[in-house]
């Protein structure tokens, strides 16, 4: 065989390689987005139930959620979760999930009240900016208020660091040997 003929089905070789590799690639990344859009559309659907919950610590206007009140939302997010969005949370978004639980569950098991007792400014601080991490972990997995790149992508990974960082301090302070919640004043009928 001469040595031009062996360039030539060695070149074609190598140009049936290449073609079959990325078809490969090209098929798994066709695939990949249909699982994508497909997974956005369930967190899409499940998603907005959560939220809405979210609002019993809002930053505008403020509320003054109650223990009861706040016994109620812990319940209601564990629902939520093991009944309609858990299982479509990315990791990101189930750690901030996690956190809001875990400090949920910090302030009222370390925290003895009354059921009207009303949660204290710094605590209902810190729930609040604990709740609104979630909030942004929802929209991340979404895409709603910025398209995924690779520099959106470094971005949220060091924004979640971060997170779970304050949330880490937010915690230490719920587990401090205080009351996060104040007597609520006895109301006259």
């Amino acid at each position: 065989m001469s040595a031009e003929m062996s360039r030539v089905l060695v070149t074609g070789g190598l140009a049936l390689l290449t073609a079959f590799i990325l078809a490969l690639i090209n098929n798994w990344i066709s695939a990949r987005a249909g699982v994508d859009e497909n997974l956005r559309s369930q967190r899409l659907a499940a998603y907005p139930e959560l939220w809405k919950e979210t609002g019993a610590v809002s930053r505008w206007p403020r509320t003054e959620p109650t223990r009861l009140a706040l016994e109620g939302l812990h319940r209601s997010y564990r629902s939520w979760y093991y009944s309609n969005g858990g299982l479509f949370m990315s990791e990101q978004a189930r750690a901030r999930y996690g956190d809001v639980q875990e400090l949920l569950a910090a302030l009222l098991h370390h925290s003895p009240s009354g059921p009207t007792d009303r949660l204290v400014e710094n605590a209902y601080t810190d729930l609040m900016e604990t709740t609104s991490a979630l909030r942004t972990a929802l929209t991340q997995d979404l895409d709603a208020r910025q398209r995924r790149t690779p520099l959106t992508v470094w971005q949220r990974s060091r924004w979640h660091r971060d997170a779970t960082k304050k949330a880490e301090a937010r915690m230490n302070r719920a587990l401090r040997p205080k009351s996060a919640f104040v007597i609520s004043p006895v109301q006259h009928v």
